[in-house]
């Protein structure tokens, strides 16, 4: 699929003698064919009269008319605020696509530039202008977003320098740039000086050089090169178009970069036909599915028996896991029993379409909870997919709990065997200001399933807790981790808990807790969304996010601790969760499940 365009622009090299902006736009941005130019607002060393005389005069002005602020970003004046209060006024009032911010000298006052900034924040974007030469570069920046309350509007100009070479997927280990992957970049600004001139003498850059800004491009930054000229716009564009693209399941997922979800709720709520046409999309998923169904029916075939193998697919939706399983029995050449549990009345319709277009009325259609029906044939084999995000957020372990003590027979098989939760403290401004606009408090108490993006995860994700389901010798793990009692018919205790340490990266914010999971389909057979074991190609789950209300401020190396806690009372199962920092912890979010549950 083509790719997202990514915008070029240009910034002269001196702001002495700024050109007028009309001009300048007319003539060497229309000659690079560059889509912005990042330009003084006032012009040099005429500020002081400005402020005298209470507004501009045009000659004061480098920014002299609407005309062109469609394609500029308006740069700010370092000082002092008056002016700057001056020029965010004009900025706003002759439409300028954004304006650039000065980086805060070291020593200046952050705070009266941060009420100057803030002042004219709703009303227009404002871009702090970073250089990653500068000693604290990323704390000046820090002080100042925290001052401004982490507004949306306030953003990055990323300036490099030419030494510059690690992008946003850099290894964060090694990258001294990976933290800024979760703020919000807006602007990447290439010097000149990064450039090398190739054997026709046209301005490159070296290979480490395009792999970053091949990086930045697909992190979804502009481009301006500072002192570049048409030569170097056209370079970065034959780079962008050079790009490999996305395959079409992938590129579905990019829609889905950093926008937040409610979590499924199918164990309530009925889902409806395009959500389990979404799923059912997911390749590489239902592989690993037929090949664990395979392997199980291989071993069940294999024991001696009287009747057939009985495979059961509980939450079988329109089918899918159906279908696999009646390839798995051919692959195996096993006469299988297989039956399809499903309490959706309207995904019915279409198993039974299914079952008779299909599959040659080879299936048993049940319309059922898998916890109340019991059948005359339990399950050798029981199937099911109501993994979530976080491994158990679907209630897996309830439903199969119920499932298994009603339909497993003797020594059943189930499919998924193992699902394990992982978490890692989070960085991303995105998923905070949007959590945080999503409905105020409130939302910072909700986890939410996200294709997380924008985001710097700060440590390695550790395992928070696990759940198993199998024959009665192998039965789920009790609360503390012990061996449970081997009956599948004594009620489990689901509730679990974790304090997990991590040594992060730093400096940082942290702003939540990213949630991952891994899945035993069968003894071989795994699934996984953790970043470093991910099942190639599988885009079924998106990461979980559980955002925290104020974000805390981290060193590198510091030890922060995540607490969660998974708890369940009546019908209803909820998350509550905290991170502690050395610096002092978050409140516990969620206490009693106030504001977000899983209903039974």
């Amino acid at each position: 699929m083509p790719r997202d365009r990514v915008s070029v622009g240009i910034e002269p090299a001196r702001d002495d003698d700024a050109p007028d902006a009309d001009a300048f736009v007319a003539g060497a941005i229309a000659r690079a064919g560059a889509d912005f130019a990042v330009l003084p607002i006032a012009r040099p060393g005429r500020g002081a009269a400005a402020v005298r005389r209470g507004h501009f005069a045009l000659d004061d002005l480098a920014v002299r008319s609407a005309e062109s602020s469609y394609c500029v970003l308006g740069k700010l004046s370092p000082q002092p605020a008056a002016l700057v209060e001056m020029e965010l006024a004009y900025g706003a009032y002759v439409g300028l696509r954004g304006v650039v911010a000065p980086p805060i000298a070291s020593g200046g006052d952050a705070a009266d530039y941060a009420r100057a900034l803030c002042a004219q924040l709703p009303s227009q974007p404002v871009l702090v202008r970073v250089r990653l030469a500068a000693p604290g570069a990323w704390q000046q920046w820090n002080r100042l977003r925290l001052l401004c309350a982490h507004s949306p509007q306030l953003q990055v100009l990323l300036e490099l320098d030419p030494g510059s070479a690690p992008g946003p997927d850099a290894d964060p280990d090694a990258d001294p740039l990976g933290q800024w992957r979760a703020e919000p970049v807006r602007v990447v600004v290439l010097p000149a000086q990064m450039f090398v001139a190739n054997a026709g003498g046209y301005p490159v850059l070296r290979v480490r050089h395009q792999q970053a800004v091949a990086r930045w491009m697909d992190f979804g930054a502009a481009l301006a090169v500072l002192g570049g000229t048409a030569d170097h716009v056209q370079y970065l564009r034959h780079l962008a178009s050079a790009r490999p693209e996305r395959d079409p399941a992938s590129a579905a997922s990019d829609e889905y970069r950093d926008v937040l979800q409610a979590p499924l709720q199918p164990l309530m709520d009925h889902l409806d036909s395009v959500t389990y046409e979404t799923f059912e999309l997911d390749a590489p998923k239902y592989e690993h599915y037929e090949e664990a169904m395979a392997r199980a029916i291989a071993a069940a075939a294999a024991a001696p028996r009287p009747q057939r193998v009985v495979l059961m697919v509980v939450g079988a939706g329109r089918g899918p896991l159906v279908g696999r399983a009646l390839h798995a029995a051919r692959r195996c050449d096993v006469d299988v029993d297989v039956v399809a549990l499903e309490k959706n009345p309207s995904a019915m319709a279409e198993l039974q379409r299914k079952n008779a277009a299909l599959w040659g009325g080879a299936v048993t259609l049940v319309h059922a909870d898998m916890r109340a029906w019991s059948p005359e044939r339990r399950a050798d084999i029981l199937v099911s997919e109501l993994l979530g995000s976080f491994g158990d957020n679907e209630l897996s372990p309830e439903c199969l709990d119920g499932a298994l003590a009603r339909l497993a027979a003797p020594g059943c098989v189930c499919i998924p065997h193992r699902y394990t939760a992982y978490v890692a403290p989070l960085s991303s401004t995105a998923l905070f200001c949007r959590a945080r606009e999503h409905s105020g408090q409130h939302g910072l108490e909700t986890p939410y399933v996200v294709n997380i993006h924008a985001a710097a995860v700060l440590a390695a994700e550790q395992e928070a807790w696990s759940f198993r389901h199998g024959p009665p010798a192998d039965n789920a793990e009790s609360a503390d981790g012990s061996a449970a009692p081997a009956d599948h018919a004594a009620p489990a205790d689901n509730q679990r808990s974790c304090a997990v340490s991590f040594a992060v990266r730093g400096p940082s914010l942290v702003h939540g807790i990213a949630g991952y999971f891994d899945a035993e389909l069968y003894p071989g057979v795994e699934l996984s969304t953790r970043p470093a074991t991910h099942t190639p190609g599988m885009h079924s789950w998106f990461p979980m996010f559980f955002p925290i209300k104020q974000p805390l401020a981290v060193a590198a190396g510091d030890a922060v601790v995540v607490r969660m806690w998974r708890r369940t009372a009546g019908t209803r199962t909820w998350y509550e969760w905290c991170v502690e920092t050395p610096r002092g912890p978050s409140e516990i979010h969620n206490i009693s499940g106030r504001e977000s549950w899983i209903g039974h």
